[in-house]
């Protein structure tokens, strides 16, 4: 157990140089973290913590035993990973391992997710962005005409430089579940913070994506304005970051490594048929959204070459835009 733990720590460290997460170090002194609070949601049980610095972190664990609700904390620090080697605005996620006691960690046999705790508000509490939804919608409940990208959230993203990018992330995680309470503000450094992305890798939101740029180009009227280009611009090319540093086979092996990590692994009762089809199942989600991914980008260049919208000046070159 000790050679897992030091094994742990330094995958911790190396993801991200974030030494704020010395708190999983096995040499911390458990007695200086304090738990202060806990919560109960449907699914979830959360505990809020402080450390010695006084740095807040929040404790997330599935509270149902099934390997499907387990695998959450795997895509939850698949996510996270995703956003925070990109340096995208989201909470930091480590993974507490199935079996390692941790303060507040509720059931130990099973594996958690310890997250930084972000500045500022819920956009849902926040007046200023009351008209604001990136919610890329699908499923049911939603009309399919609003389902994934729509003129909507391009007029949402064109309200601030950061929401092109969370847009662009979501989609390339397929995450459909950025409602209001899932992201925060903060007014005093006027950005927004992403939260909650266990949901990652259910919807291919690539391919509705796909199927609204090339609406866009099927359609020779349309009204968008300079801000709502540049936001398509910066989805555009935030998207192409993220697929030129995560290849499926880099999501692949990461997602192998937090499994790992998580203490899911052979001889574990966590590891079970049922656990290998759906770790099966995922990398299949991962490697198919890519093709669409790709397809996405030529049908934005498309887009972008018959307006004669220039990418590197974010200006339109056509006065009829």
């Amino acid at each position: 157990m000790k050679r897992l733990l030091i094994f742990l720590f330094i995958s911790f460290i190396c993801i991200g140089n974030d030494y704020s997460f010395d708190i999983l170090n096995p040499h911390y002194n458990i007695k200086k973290i304090k738990v202060l609070n806990y919560m109960e949601h449907k699914h979830f049980n959360f505990t809020f913590l402080m450390d010695a610095s006084q740095n807040l972190f929040i404790i997330k664990q599935v509270k149902a035993s099934s390997p499907t609700m387990q695998f959450k904390a795997i895509k939850e620090m698949l996510s996270a990973y995703i956003a925070e080697s990109n340096n995208l605005p989201a909470h930091r996620v480590r993974i507490i391992p199935a079996g390692f006691a941790f303060p507040g960690k509720l059931a130990m046999q099973r594996p958690a997710t310890l997250h930084t705790v972000v500045p500022g508000y819920k956009v849902s509490q926040c007046s200023k962005f009351s008209k604001l939804d990136i919610q890329q919608y699908t499923g049911k409940g939603y009309p399919k005409d609003k389902w994934g990208l729509s003129y909507e959230i391009i007029h949402s993203m064109s309200l601030h430089p950061i929401l092109p990018a969370i847009v662009a992330l979501d989609i390339f995680i397929g995450n459909d579940d950025r409602n209001k309470a899932n992201f925060f503000y903060d007014e005093k450094s006027d950005m927004f913070w992403m939260i909650d992305m266990e949901k990652a890798y259910k919807k291919n939101l690539s391919d509705l994506a796909c199927k609204f740029i090339q609406k866009l180009l099927n359609n020779q009227l349309f009204n968008f304005t300079e801000a709502e280009i540049k936001g398509l611009i910066i989805y555009r090319n935030t998207l192409n970051k993220l697929l030129k540093n995560h290849s499926p086979h880099i999501l692949h092996k990461k997602l192998d490594e937090f499994v790992f990590q998580a203490g899911i692994k052979p001889g574990s009762s966590l590891f079970n048929n049922q656990m290998i089809q759906i770790i099966k199942k995922y990398k299949n989600n991962i490697s198919e959204s890519y093709a669409s991914y790709q397809q996405l980008i030529v049908l934005l260049d498309k887009f972008f070459d018959r307006y004669k919208i220039n990418r590197r000046t974010y200006k339109p070159l056509s006065a009829s835009l």
